[in-house]
């Protein structure tokens, strides 16, 4: 007997909490009397995410005159908004690492996602949104609800995934059709549960249907196209093995010109390793972290 939505995420969340340090990090983020150090002081329980840190404020992505060798500096180079963005990102990978790899290679998958999140950063910024790291985070949670199935109904999603290739349909129609729900509704739920913002939470439930979002369709349209974005060009994958369709109303809400979308595998093509070094880079362990300094 199939499993509900509902059913399969009380058990994800039986072993998948919301990662202690990023609670620990947004709840300091969002007190009035947050410093660089109180921040420091939580990234030092994590010294592979401090080293990551580091690697990326030192990278081309921002461009520093001067070689950052402190995490307070850094804080300070990549910004609250994006540090956030980060510690959740690199959280969360940790949770879902034990996935069978015949079921679905994870770097690979993680590949996808990153070309994503940076896709939709970038249209984002194209837009002048107002906060471009909520786009980065949403891009990189959006499948999360696939590792919710690869976890909780392994046999069943392999047997999806054979279907899905050999009738030659996207994955996750095949996943409606079979379970009543796909991956995406199994995303939002967990990120609802875990009390994530409601951008973030219909950005994930709804980036196969952006018209369904009640509150947020522009910002649901552009995970939707960022995620179409790195599928077409197979910038690793989630198990999807087709593009999704583009939604033309979807397209129309984000107000940016055809051509538009050059630009974006351009800048794409520019910052996808640099975040990819980020998220999945090996970490040294010699590598030395300066937990404080001035920034």
């Amino acid at each position: 007997m199939a499993r509900s939505a509902e059913h399969i995420i009380k058990g994800t969340l039986q072993v998948a909490s919301l990662p202690t340090i990023y609670v620990k990090i947004d709840e300091a983020l969002n007190s009035a009397n947050c410093s660089n150090q109180y921040l420091v002081d939580i990234l030092s329980e994590d010294t592979a995410l401090s080293a990551r840190l580091l690697r990326l404020a030192n990278s081309a992505m921002f461009n520093f005159p001067s070689k950052i060798d402190s995490v307070s500096q850094a804080i300070t180079i990549i910004g609250t908004q994006q540090l956030r963005a980060l510690v959740l990102a690199s959280s969360v990978m940790k949770l879902f690492n034990d996935i069978p790899e015949e079921l679905i290679n994870m770097e690979m998958f993680w590949r996808h996602s990153i070309a994503c999140a940076v896709s939709a950063r970038i249209i984002a910024s194209l837009r002048r949104a107002a906060n471009v790291e909520y786009f980065f985070l949403a891009g990189l949670l959006h499948d999360i609800g696939r590792l919710i199935m690869f976890k909780e109904i392994p046999s069943e999603m392999r047997t999806m995934m054979q279907q899905a290739k050999h009738s030659q349909q996207l994955l996750f129609k095949v996943e409606k059709e079979t379970l009543g729900f796909h991956h995406a509704k199994l995303g939002g739920l967990l990120l609802k549960e875990w009390k994530l913002p409601q951008q973030l939470v219909d950005s994930t439930a709804y980036h196969h249907n952006p018209r369904s979002s009640a509150d947020f369709k522009d910002e649901v349209a552009v995970i939707h196209v960022a995620d179409i974005i790195a599928n077409s060009l197979q910038l690793g994958s989630s198990g999807e093995h087709l593009v999704p369709a583009l939604d033309n109303q979807a397209w129309e809400s984000i107000g940016l010109p055809d051509a538009i979308v050059n630009t974006v595998i351009d800048e794409l093509q520019k910052q996808y390793n640099i975040a990819i070094d980020f998220v999945l880079g090996a970490d040294d362990p010699n590598e030395v972290i300066a937990t404080s300094g001035a920034a």
